[in-house]
């Protein structure tokens, strides 16, 4: 079986909780890193994506975006699945006609995330909770695609969530560990140390974080096993 291929932007976006996941279930992966120069898989290697984020935006000039949003289009027309987390959702948003633009109110720590009635065109008929807790970092924010389903929102930033063909996105981070959250925390200091109604301070990020993260994971799992399931169909 073709392996899954991770694409990491910058190093301090890892893909962290996910290879856990992906390693407990024997799921063969590849790792990519933009930052050091490695070049993209061809759509014919992979038998799916995964787009983690980065501080910068999708707006931006840096011309390995505009080859990553054409592997994008590659392994949808193919039916190749694609998770694009953060910045990697609002890449696929941007991919297939939709929009990134500054968010209304930046979100950075734990906010609840409301799961859309039409849920059931990713979960299939699967009990879920019609609201969650998860942890968020961004300034900016997507608008669905022409034709994209939306499967998650929030109550401030708008759309969460969505899937466009075999492409799922979304805005919030279900990779993240601990560990990770205390890294970015420490990185970009400057960011949390004034908190406002959308941006929680340090100690409120780690509090009970352990609980925290193990309540979104009841839900991004789903996600994660998704994306293996339809990997599993990719000969």
């Amino acid at each position: 079986m073709k392996p899954l291929y991770i694409i990491s932007h910058v190093a301090c976006s890892r893909p962290g909780y996910f290879c856990e996941y992906l390693d407990s279930r024997n799921v063969d992966y590849v790792r990519v890193s933009i930052e050091s120069g490695e070049p993209l898989p061809t759509p014919d290697s992979l038998s799916g994506l995964v787009l983690l984020g980065a501080p910068i935006s999708v707006n931006s000039d840096q011309p390995w975006i505009e080859r990553e949003m054409a592997l994008v289009r590659s392994c949808a027309e193919r039916g190749i699945p694609v998770f694009g987390i953060c910045f990697g959702g609002q890449l696929i948003s941007k991919a297939f006609g939709g929009r990134v633009f500054p968010s209304s109110t930046i979100q950075i720590g734990w906010h609840p995330v409301a799961v859309a009635a039409q849920r059931h065109a990713l979960f299939n008929g699967t009990r879920l909770p019609d609201r969650f807790d998860a942890f968020e970092w961004h300034e900016e924010s997507f608008s669905l695609p022409p034709g994209a389903v939306p499967l998650f929102n929030g109550d401030e930033a708008g759309n969460q969530g969505f899937l466009y063909k075999s492409c799922l996105a979304v805005q919030f981070h279900p990779e993240v560990t601990a560990e990770i959250i205390e890294e970015w925390a420490a990185r970009y200091e400057a960011c949390v140390d004034k908190p406002t109604e959308g941006i929680q301070d340090y100690r409120e990020m780690l509090l009970d974080v352990d609980t925290k993260l193990a309540a979104m994971r009841q839900m991004t799992d789903l996600l994660f096993e998704w994306l293996i399931e339809r990997t599993r169909q990719i000969s």
